[in-house]
């Protein structure tokens, strides 16, 4: 037997976002369900992710994104589906995400939870622009600049 999620309210989704791009979300679920999914849809595209919510603690669903699951960049918006229901919106609830997260969750201006998907930043030196650390001491000097 599944039970629906109550509509009275909007759900929320209180999240932790890691350094190594995974996300989990906890979703408030008050009359829980034995069928539910996140769905998280890019704003520019096409493409959808599905995540089973599973049971948590009472009254609390979780669904894990694993920083294994590709997500291209850009803005994905959060939504709960129950069974065959259309999705319907998140809202965010409490958040918690690592400085070096590339996968960040937001309050949209309309109130709902959004993820931004971003390219993760790079050391200096990782895309091969930075000067090998060894010298050719065989290599003519280089002048210094006149000082003035």
């Amino acid at each position: 037997m599944t039970t629906s999620l109550s509509r009275t309210a909007p759900l929320r989704a209180d999240c932790i976002a890691d350094s190594a791009g995974g996300l989990t979300f906890d979703v408030s679920a008050p009359g829980g369900t034995e069928a539910a999914h996140l769905v998280l849809r890019h704003r520019e595209g096409p493409e959808e992710v599905s995540l089973p919510l599973t049971p948590a603690t009472k009254g609390r669903l979780r669904a894990a994104l694993p920083s294994s699951v590709a997500l291209p960049e850009g803005h994905w918006d959060a939504y709960a589906r129950v069974t065959d229901e259309e999705p319907h919106r998140l809202a965010p609830g409490a958040m918690k995400v690592h400085s070096l997260a590339s996968r960040v969750p937001y309050e949209t201006r309309q109130g709902n939870l959004s993820v931004e998907c971003r390219i993760p930043a790079t050391p200096l030196g990782a895309r091969g622009t930075a000067r090998p650390a060894t010298t050719n001491p065989h290599a003519p000097a280089i002048p210094a600049l006149p000082s003035h």
